[in-house]
């Protein structure tokens, strides 16, 4: 676990961003009924914050565990960490959002189906439930997290290939010793 410290931090950073971003969403009104339709286009800027926070992860642990020499494997997979551990933490998101924060979204999003589409209200209540959002946050950031730490992870990559044979041919080599076991006689 102690290998994953530096993505379990960027991950904890990434979440607490989460929580102030729906802080300031609320503030800004982008709760209320009139504009409402703008949420997706906020997480969708949000997703940008998250782009940052992986590549700035994938660079930490680049300089501080791999020593400055990471192959894309080794970047994907910290970034798949980071990736997956957000996820682990946004149904706390979600649920502080939707219980905490704005206790009546859900009931603002669905008067705005209703009056803003042609949507019934049954239908609309059923389209505006924690469950489906808590459903979609979930697949959407792990199909953008992986699209986009394969991406960070191309750039964080060291590009120097002999820098990568000299590192892999340095690194010291494990032996197991087997322990030759005789017997003893005794007389």
């Amino acid at each position: 676990m102690r290998n994953f410290s530096i993505e379990f931090k960027w991950a904890a950073i990434a979440t607490l961003a989460a929580l102030v971003w729906m802080f300031v969403v609320k503030s800004l009104g982008f709760h209320s009924v009139e504009k409402i339709r703008f949420e997706v286009l906020l997480e969708i800027l949000f997703n940008f914050i998250l782009i940052l926070f992986y590549w700035l992860g994938i660079r930490q642990k680049k300089k501080e565990f791999y020593n400055g020499i990471i192959t894309w494997q080794k970047a994907f997979l910290s970034g798949l960490v980071m990736c997956i551990l957000i996820t682990f933490f946004y149904p706390m998101i979600q649920y502080i959002t939707f219980n905490q924060v704005t206790p009546e979204f859900m009931d603002t999003l669905t008067q705005a189906i209703v009056t803003q589409t042609n949507i019934p209200l049954e239908e609309a209540q059923k389209n505006a439930t924690f469950d489906i959002f808590l459903r979609n946050g979930v697949t959407n950031n792990l199909s953008f997290g992986v699209v986009i730490i394969a991406v960070v992870s191309y750039f964080q990559q060291t590009k120097d290939k002999e820098l990568l044979k000299k590192n892999a041919t340095q690194k010291a080599e494990v032996v197991k010793v087997k322990k030759n076991k005789t017997k003893r006689k005794t007389y």
